[in-house]
């Protein structure tokens, strides 16, 4: 019997480090821009927006594949659980303040 071996894949690598430096990116975009200037920060924001929206389809890809091991992508599936919770609150607070 051939039994398949569940292994981590560049996926699983890739959904990590996007989740990681898009939660690394929300805590430093105060620093940089404050020093920096306004124009990265705008860079930073569409960062963060277009980090969230990779992590969430990459958290889709990773959790469908059977063959992946999942306690790196658990981990990665928060952080990003986490970021768009974020850019969702700010939103919301933006939106009802405008």
């Amino acid at each position: 019997m051939y039994y398949h071996t569940k292994r981590t894949t560049w996926r699983t690598y890739l959904f990590l480090v996007l989740s990681l430096l898009t939660t690394l990116a929300m805590f430093l975009i105060d620093p940089i821009s404050s020093n920096a200037g306004e124009s990265v920060g705008i860079f930073i924001m569409i960062f963060i927006i277009g980090g969230c929206v990779l992590s969430t389809l990459l958290a889709f890809v990773v959790f469908r594949t059977s063959e992946e091991k999942k306690g790196l992508a658990t981990i990665a599936l928060l952080l990003t659980l986490f970021n768009v919770s974020i850019v969702i609150y700010f939103l919301w607070v933006g939106i009802r303040l405008a």
